[in-house]
């Protein structure tokens, strides 16, 4: 199985809230071509150059795996008309009949969730989604959060199940809206099954013997801050 980081998940936030800059992974299983989330809006062009890097055109992806109902994992589905989308049965509920609000949760789009329904796949823990791959139930972020597992890499396309490498070292679950303990208890499943994380917000990291994070790449965005009245416009590396 071969997958490409189409767009990299990053971990940063500003005093405007969370910018939301999720994984967007490409995994090609033979004659396949799958997505794993599909970022937020502002990824659009992007995610359709990096396809397009990758001689892949929208109607070219067979399937969409979305990790879990929020924001900046679900919002580009629109962009594959011929794509089965696949979406946590549990993370559904929890939009449809507004168990969210419950949980104070404010990243889920519900209208966007109600216009696409009919046209979802719902998936439940442990189900294949295509040969080799099936669903691993992490929920704790939601209800329903999940990644995708490769049973011969051992690889784990995590989501916000595993959100960075920082967290999951250090035992720490991601925002829990649903439930933390359960968000802490999946990194014992995970540190039982996975050699290789894709997470939802960083690089892809190895997990060492010691149950640390090795990662096998490194990523730095770069942030253009525009001019305003009192300042000039400058470019930073975030560090």
């Amino acid at each position: 199985m071969g997958y490409s980081i189409l767009l990299p998940g990053t971990p940063v936030s500003s005093d405007r809230g969370a910018l939301g800059w999720s994984s967007v992974t490409l995994i090609r299983r033979g004659a396949r071509n799958i997505l794993v989330d599909t970022g937020s809006y502002g990824d659009r062009m992007t995610l359709l150059a990096a396809l397009e890097t990758h001689g892949l055109k929208p109607d070219q992806v067979n399937d969409v795996f979305i990790s879990h109902l929020h924001y900046d994992h679900f919002l580009n589905v629109d962009l594959f008309s011929r794509a089965k989308i696949w979406v946590p049965e549990r993370d559904l509920t929890y939009v449809m009949e507004r168990e969210y609000l419950r949980c104070n949760d404010p990243y889920v789009p519900e209208v966007v969730v109600r216009y696409f329904s009919d046209h979802l796949t719902c998936y439940v823990p442990d189900q294949i989604i295509v040969e080799g791959l099936l669903a691993m139930g992490l929920p704790g972020h939601t209800p329903g959060t999940s990644g995708l597992y490769d049973e011969d890499s051992h690889t784990l396309f995590a989501g916000d199940g595993v959100k960075n490498a920082w967290e999951f070292v250090n035992r720490v679950p991601p925002p829990a809206f649903y439930d933390a303990e359960k968000a802490v208890a999946n990194y014992k499943k995970v540190l039982e099954l996975v050699d290789v994380v894709v997470p939802g917000h960083d690089s892809p990291f190895r997990i060492t013997p010691d149950g640390g994070a090795k990662y096998l790449q490194s990523y730095t965005p770069i942030i253009k801050f525009y001019p305003g009245p009192d300042q000039n416009a400058k470019m930073i590396r975030i560090e």
